[in-house]
């Protein structure tokens, strides 16, 4: 009896990680599929950007909803940790607006942000992140990963400032 207790427990935890699994999953959906609902209307302009908002609200099953998005989100802190977290933000935000050129358009990942569509998906190639378990979609995105992104950007501009020297 004692074995089937514990198969039970494995079992039900297998469950619950494939249900996070998923509930991940769809939520990158909902940011993929929202945004392409609207891309004809969006400001299609390069010299500019628009950060978005997604309140989502999971159901006792882990299925996401999408409540609203909001465009230019409230940057407003309501504690210390929630003052971090927007302070990374817009840290990352700069760092993808990239207004000294540092980077050369092929990036995927920088700090807190993933290249998830572009023309079209863009799929996960790199490994040894720090997940629930390798995932089992290929959308390049790291929803549910630990994320060190201090020194993901330190890895990033060090690689493109020793590129930068190899071709001067």
């Amino acid at each position: 009896m004692k074995f089937m207790q514990s198969a039970s427990v494995t079992s039900s935890k297998m469950t619950l990680h494939f249900q996070v699994e998923e509930m991940l999953k769809k939520m990158d959906d909902i940011f993929i599929y929202s945004l392409l609902c609207v891309q004809k209307i969006m400001i299609n302009d390069k010299h500019c950007f628009e950060l978005y908002g997604y309140d989502i609200m999971l159901d006792d099953k882990l299925k996401p909803w999408l409540i609203e998005t909001n465009a230019s989100p409230s940057l407003t802190a309501s504690n210390q940790e929630d003052y971090e977290l927007k302070c990374r933000l817009l840290e990352d935000t700069l760092n993808v607006v990239d207004m000294e050129g540092r980077l050369t358009g092929k990036e995927k990942r920088i700090g807190g942000y993933d290249l998830m569509w572009n023309d079209g998906p863009v799929t996960l190639e790199e490994g040894g992140l720090d997940c629930m378990s390798a995932p089992t979609y290929t959308t390049n995105t790291h929803l549910g990963c630990y994320n060190d992104r201090d020194k993901q950007l330190k890895q990033l501009f060090r690689s493109l400032q020793m590129a930068k020297k190899t071709t001067t």
